[in-house]
């Protein structure tokens, strides 16, 4: 796989610890004087602060929780997963397991749990797979474009639900659990390691580009090939998955 759940502090510590320098020197040469230098060591602590924020601002975005954070994965040997039209999706396991992560304090009153925190599989592998595995976010939409599914403007239940980034990204995936007259809608989905929670489509730690996805076929799951041995599956031809 190939997703990266979670980036590194690193540069974030960089960048904090030089704006830290930065600002420890202006405060000595505010106070021993040197005008011109005062100038440029400001300039200089106010461009490490930014940066150091930006940095933060990348490896956590206002509003995402640890839910929906990228895991790295490593494969499953010798399985793999195949759309209707035969590509192979990718399999695999977090290389970190984290299966005691809790949600947000802020969604507890607005989910219901069905099922424990744990790290058998991600959204998209609860969905596709019947939660045996976790499937890369780079996979999604071979699996949308492969298996018929069509994009409609009012879901029903059944139908599936994509989260997207602004870049298009999938980022999540759920089922639509109900329908209501009035437009209410109902979604089941897995939040990372987290559990198995119903919620509204605007109650998640996701993002608010979403999408509904309808297919004519049975279910969602995708077929799971094995082969014995070490070997992994052969390989894609010119359509290949994720």
């Amino acid at each position: 796989m190939i997703a990266t759940f979670s980036r590194s502090a690193a540069p974030a510590a960089l960048a904090l610890s030089l704006a830290a320098v930065c600002w420890a020197t202006f405060a000595v040469v505010a106070r021993r004087g040197g005008r011109r230098w005062r100038f440029v060591l400001l300039a200089a602590s106010l461009g490490a602060a930014g940066a150091s924020a930006l940095v933060f601002r990348g490896a956590e975005p206002a509003g995402v929780a640890t839910a929906a954070r990228l895991a790295r994965l490593v494969p499953v040997p010798g399985t793999w997963a195949l759309t209707d039209s035969g590509s192979i999706v990718p399999v695999g396991v977090p290389l970190d397991p984290q299966p005691n992560q809790e949600i947000p304090e802020r969604f507890e009153s607005r989910v219901i749990a069905v099922g424990n925190a744990e790290s058998t599989a991600n959204c998209h592998g609860w969905v596709f797979v019947e939660g045996r595995y976790w499937i890369p976010t780079e996979s999604v939409d071979t699996i949308l474009k492969e298996n018929g599914y069509i994009l409609v403007g009012h879901p029903e239940a059944g139908d599936l639900i994509v989260y997207r980034d602004h870049d298009g990204r999938p980022l999540h995936t759920g089922i639509i659990k109900a329908v209501g007259d009035d437009g209410f809608v109902l979604v089941e989905s897995k939040w990372g390691q987290c559990g198995v929670f119903w919620h509204t489509p605007i109650d998640q730690a996701f993002g608010d580009e979403i999408e509904y996805w309808h297919a004519a076929r049975d279910g969602h799951s995708l077929r799971l090939s094995r082969r014995p041995g070490p070997s992994g599956p052969p390989r894609p031809s010119g359509k290949a998955a994720g």
